[in-house]
């Protein structure tokens, strides 16, 4: 893309999401088509290996957009989501976004867990209703039925904050210090009993 080209992309922050997805969908997407697929072409020649790394990213995926939704995983860029080049798996780094913290950046993470086009594209013809979808109903099984041990680890931040959500902010008095200590304790609250009230029970159906 040439200058001129990226500068009509360009928008100020305050521009409506509307207009962001219009550039995205009609400017931005024709001209980056999604390649994911040809990365797994290159790399895994042989038939049986490329089918096998595909769905070995299938599943990997699958259980760890589950597990990072409810543990509330946030900050999933590029840098953060990598694939092993033996097996195709997808490697998650840097979990130090979690209990929906990315909900107060300047720019809230509103979605569950990162899922692109990209991404889907590297899924197959199928895309997320084949392998991927049956893997992540598996995986919220597994985790509703393992719903104690899960819950009494996360039980453990209630009272134990990670050091750095304690660090002051710039701006902010102590007394602002010692509120935010008790609204990431809310949250970690909140989040559990999400695991138990919503997540789990309501993922009952999935056993009819």
């Amino acid at each position: 893309m040439t200058g001129k080209e990226l500068r009509q992309c360009m928008l100020p922050k305050s521009a409506a999401l509307s207009e962001k997805l219009k550039v995205f969908r009609e400017f931005l997407l024709p001209r980056h088509p999604p390649i994911f697929h040809e990365w797994f072409l290159r790399t895994f020649p042989d038939p049986t290996s490329w089918y096998s790394s595909r769905s070995a990213y299938c599943r990997s995926t699958a259980v760890m957009s589950m597990v990072g939704y409810i543990l509330g995983l946030g900050d999933r860029h590029g840098e953060n989501i990598l694939f092993d080049s033996l097996t195709g798996e997808c490697v998650h780094v840097d979990f130090n976004c979690l209990f929906n913290k990315g909900e107060t950046f300047e720019v809230p993470e509103i979605v569950p867990f990162r899922l692109t086009h990209n991404m889907v594209n590297g899924m197959g013809p199928m895309g997320t209703e084949g392998l991927f979808r049956r893997a992540c109903e598996v995986t919220m099984r597994l985790m509703r039925d393992q719903r104690e041990p899960l819950l009494s680890v996360l039980k453990t931040f209630l009272h134990d904050p990670l050091v750095e959500w304690s660090k002051p902010v710039k701006g902010h008095s102590k007394a602002s210090l010692n509120e935010t200590g008790e609204v990431v304790n809310e949250k970690v609250s909140r989040k559990c009993s999400l695991i138990w009230a919503v997540v789990f029970i309501s993922t009952s159906e999935l056993d009819m």
